[in-house]
């Protein structure tokens, strides 16, 4: 008889990573299906404090999902983040900024109505895990795809019309400019799926509300980070900034929530 997956149990140890104790090697038991992970992401949130932000995210890089991720890991630009593990990485990013409600079953026009602005941002990618390139799909997906945070940039002027073609993108870490290629789904691509959005966000009793922010898929990245204290990406006069505080030494104390955590900087809702 195949046992039941506890979504509270797999909760409470990515919580326990959350609140500073020790990365696991992977959860109690694996997920069996999306919606076990999904209950994972609800139980998470269900114990932090404030409203959801969203992530789109492709399972096994195939299948459309999304990720339910604290609000209050979104901050502005210009914050110093804490310190990061080694295997951090970033990702420059456009997040939608909900201008009104998005009801459930919510059409593609009707998403795209409700989108107040466009920013552009960076994503955190670190893992609750001690390793994120060995755990299964399945339990990356419960720990919000890897996210570990928001910063939200200037916003996007005429954003209909520049996020139909590349927005000629640059990073730079630490002040030197990195090789990169940008990438991105298309605007007709994410309206779509913040309509499909509107109806998980509901059944997960965590409506798409005015203020929501949803990261649109990496179009750029995931870079290492490599130790970097500093990361600035620009599309033209469009910028988003961050700083990272160093990584504390072997020995000398500090979790997870040192790492993980968001340090300073005012968050965005």
């Amino acid at each position: 008889m195949t046992p039941i997956f506890d979504a509270e149990a797999a909760a409470r140890v990515l919580l326990e990573v959350r609140g500073g104790g020790a990365r696991p090697v992977g959860l109690p038991a694996t997920p069996p299906d999306p919606e076990a992970a999904y209950a994972v992401q609800a139980s998470v949130m269900r114990q932090s404090a404030g409203p959801a932000s969203w992530k789109m995210a492709l399972l096994a890089g195939r299948d459309r999902h999304a990720a339910a991720m604290p609000a209050s890991e979104v901050v502005t630009s210009g914050a110093t983040l804490a310190p990061l593990p080694a295997d951090a990485a970033i990702e420059v990013e456009t997040a939608f900024v909900l201008g009104a409600d998005l009801p459930a079953g919510s059409r593609p026009e009707a998403a795209l109505a409700a989108v107040g602005e466009v920013r552009l941002a960076f994503e955190i990618v670190s893992s609750r895990y001690r390793d994120r390139t060995i755990v299964h799909p399945l339990e990356a997906m419960a720990d919000c795809f890897n996210s570990a945070g928001i910063v939200l940039g200037d916003a996007i002027p005429d954003w209909r019309d520049r996020l139909n073609g590349p927005l000629d993108l640059t990073l730079s870490l630490d002040g030197q400019p990195v090789a990169t290629t940008e990438q991105g789904a298309t605007l007709p691509q994410t309206a779509d799926f913040l309509a499909w959005l509107s109806t998980r966000a509901a059944d997960m009793g965590l409506p798409l509300v005015a203020g929501t922010v949803i990261i649109s898929g990496a179009r750029i990245g995931p870079i290492p980070l490599g130790g970097a204290r500093e990361a600035t990406a620009s599309a033209g006069s469009v910028t988003v900034g961050a700083s990272f505080l160093p990584a504390a030494q072997p020995g000398s104390g500090g979790g997870s929530r040192e790492r993980d955590a968001l340090a300073s900087g005012s968050p965005s809702l």
